[in-house]
């Protein structure tokens, strides 16, 4: 951001995206600024300029010591004092011999709507007030932004594994696909039209998606008896992008799952977990979980059963009793499942759960346990009745 276009700013005054702050006290955030980056965050997002009049007087926010306390202020603001959390880039620009701040507020959050000392804000031209209940309403029905469609700050293509990227591209659509390999990651908004990697994208064909987002991994273990104990079978920290980290899961799972078995009249008979539920889960638990959440998928393989638990509740009217029943989905992250269903053949119409009860209750097991404990969904698929269910 050079200094020219930002003087003829200046000269055009505030509007819908343009606010001007003065400061008052150096390194100190001004008052309303949270209130203001709320109200662009809800709307069309913008550009906050501080150390400049109302009148577009560049006044400057002091010395570089102070402008870096002022930054740390203003992300503080946007961390603590607005609700969800917000992260907005922050630029030091000089002009005219001033040093100013620029604080770029993104538009259509998928967090939206935001609000700041419990209110909800909203930019009317150049005047920051707060929503109405209809605005409100009209915010939530209009959302329709997902988080894993969302552009990553400061990734390239260069951030991309294009091998795993032409290798998915053959398998799903035909061997010539990848001569179109761009035109594709804008289908599938694996990047944005300008080409830059989106969270989905970092996170299904990511060189170092860890780089990225540090808690998208599965941590698995194998206990060896049937509670937690310091006495471990075995323990994997699985990363990379998400395919690799399905298949290595798959893995862990196809080797530590309990699989008893018994002889029927010269038949073998067997008592484990389907392979089918237990893929189920997992697919489950990678493309649904919650992304933003300083978390990691866990396994937890004991001697009589298997415990998949991801981060993330259900989404709006979903219940425990309704995703039994399927044909009802509401996807956290429609890019990464709707890939992923392709890559694994799967299907999208949220009969995953149904049929991974019905294939335990086929073989005589006991039907898988779901359940929602501190922000994690769990689900449980046994080889045995749980004890409270034989007490």
């Amino acid at each position: 951001m050079t200094s020219d276009p930002i003087e003829k700013r200046l000269r055009l005054g505030e509007d819908s995206v343009t606010e001007f702050k003065r400061i008052e006290v150096p390194g100190k955030a001004p008052k309303d600024l949270a209130e203001t980056i709320a109200a662009f965050a809800n709307a069309l997002g913008g550009q906050i300029f501080l150390g400049v009049e109302d009148d577009g007087t560049p006044t400057g926010v002091g010395t570089m010591k102070q402008a870096d306390t002022l930054m740390l202020s203003v992300v503080q603001a946007c961390q603590t004092v607005i609700h969800p959390a917000i992260w907005c880039p922050i630029t030091k620009v000089d002009v005219a011999g001033k040093l100013l701040l620029v604080v770029d507020v993104p538009a259509s959050s998928p967090d939206r709507p935001y609000r700041a000392k419990h209110v909800y804000w909203i930019r009317d031209g150049s005047m920051t007030r707060e929503a109405t209940r209809n605005e409100l309403v009209r915010m939530l029905q209009s959302q329709n932004a997902y988080h894993d469609e969302s552009v990553v700050h400061g990734a390239t293509m260069a951030d991309l594994d294009l091998a795993v990227v032409d290798d998915l591209l053959r398998s799903v659509y035909d061997p010539s696909a990848p001569a179109q390999r761009n035109r594709y990651l804008r289908a599938l908004k694996c990047v944005d039209p300008g080409e830059a990697p989106t969270v989905a994208g970092l996170l299904l064909f990511g060189r170092e998606p860890e780089r990225w987002f540090v808690d998208a991994r599965i941590s698995a273990v194998c206990f060896a008896g049937t509670g937690m104990s310091a006495e471990l079978v075995d323990r994997q920290e699985i990363t990379g992008h998400l395919l690799k980290q399905i298949e290595s899961a798959a893995a862990f799972l196809e080797r530590y799952t309990p699989a008893p078995a018994h002889i029927q009249r010269w038949e073998r008979i067997e008592r484990g977990v389907p392979q089918t539920a237990l893929r189920e889960a997992l697919l489950n638990a990678v493309a649904h979980r919650d992304y933003r959440a300083a978390s990691q998928i866990r396994i937890l393989a004991f001697q009589d059963r298997v415990e998949i638990i991801n981060p993330g509740v259900l989404l709006n009217h979903l219940t425990l009793d309704s995703i039994q029943v399927g044909g009802i989905s509401q996807r956290r992250n429609p890019v990464l499942a709707s890939v992923l269903a392709r890559a694994r053949r799967g299907e999208s119409l949220g009969m995953g759960i149904p049929e991974m009860v019905a294939q335990m209750r086929a073989r005589g097991l006991p039907s898988p346990e779901f359940d929602l404990q501190g922000g994690h969904f769990r689900v449980v698929l046994r080889v045995a009745p749980s004890p409270e269910a034989r007490a």
